[in-house]
């Protein structure tokens, strides 16, 4: 593999406000605080090892698609009920649109809604799923409990339910057999086929279980990088070492951008851009 990452460490959203998005993911999903740019502001799920970047893209931002959503995953379809009545219930005072009631989708129950800044985001149930141990276990554990212990009720008060982590984000691809040779061969992650024809893949880096929904699209939105993940490898130099592979052989895979390496503060990075334009940024801590 051209990159030997050692996290799925970051995701990133983009938003036209703000205030308003880092309101919803606290106060609805259960993310905490921990830290802030001059135009964005870093939250973690409490129960996850992964965090969110959102970054500030103003008004003009593009409207988001809701193929690139997050989700959070709640431990029964008796809570998921809870958060649709609490959804619609609070939908004005978030400024929250296109609420919609729960339904199954790929194996999950979920609610689905758009925050101020246009993103969608998803709160999810796989209940019935983990019911087998069968079921908890395909696809490297995706479906399975992402957290050691689940949050008791007063961590999250006065809503029904609460969010064990931030599970997934989501992308589109052109050609789900040129996307996984990228995922696996140069971003060294696994690949696991949901359903036939490839249709589905989900992605994931092999210590973890948080994971990327990868699903074929015909039509693709063109996000700015402020929408990316994240891959932390081991040192500098092996930040180094993948940028100049990624120079030399990355276009043989479909890399259709990279970017040179900056640093800022004591984290160095770098930006590429897979075959169907989607963002990723590789980092290290210097």
């Amino acid at each position: 593999m051209i990159v030997q990452p050692v996290s799925l460490s970051g995701a990133h959203m983009e938003t036209r406000s703000l205030e308003d998005t880092v309101l919803v993911l606290t106060d609805l999903l259960a993310f905490e605080h921990i830290g802030e740019g001059p135009d964005s502001i870093t939250l973690k799920h409490p129960n996850t090892p992964w965090v969110m970047t959102v970054h500030d893209g103003g008004a003009d931002a593009s409207e988001k698609h809701s193929h690139n959503h997050y989700g959070v995953r709640v431990l029964t379809k008796e809570e998921l009920t809870a958060a649709h009545a609490y959804l619609t219930a609070h939908a004005a005072e978030y400024g929250l649109r296109g609420i919609r009631a729960p339904a199954y989708s790929h194996g999950s129950y979920s609610v689905y809604f758009v925050e101020p800044g246009t993103n969608t985001l998803e709160i999810e149930c796989y209940e019935d799923v983990n019911r087998k141990a069968s079921g908890a276990e395909r696809l490297g554990g995706v479906r399975g409990p992402h957290w050691d212990k689940p949050l008791p009720p007063e961590r999250f008060p006065g809503r029904g339910y609460v969010p064990q982590a931030l599970t997934h984000g989501t992308l589109a691809v052109a050609v789900s057999t040129v996307s996984v040779r990228f995922y696996t061969e140069v971003l060294g992650l696994e690949a696991h086929n949901a359903y036939g024809e490839g249709r589905v893949v989900y992605v994931k880096h092999p210590a973890t279980k948080h994971f990327i929904v990868c699903a074929r699209r015909d039509e693709r939105p063109m996000n700015s990088p402020n929408f990316r993940y994240t891959l932390t490898v081991e040192s500098p130099e092996a930040l180094e070492a993948a940028h100049r592979r990624l120079a030399e052989h990355g276009h043989a895979f479909g890399m259709s951008e990279l970017h040179d390496i900056e640093t800022n503060g004591d984290v160095s990075s770098f930006l590429i851009g897979d075959p169907d334009r989607n963002w990723w940024e590789i980092a290290a801590r210097t």
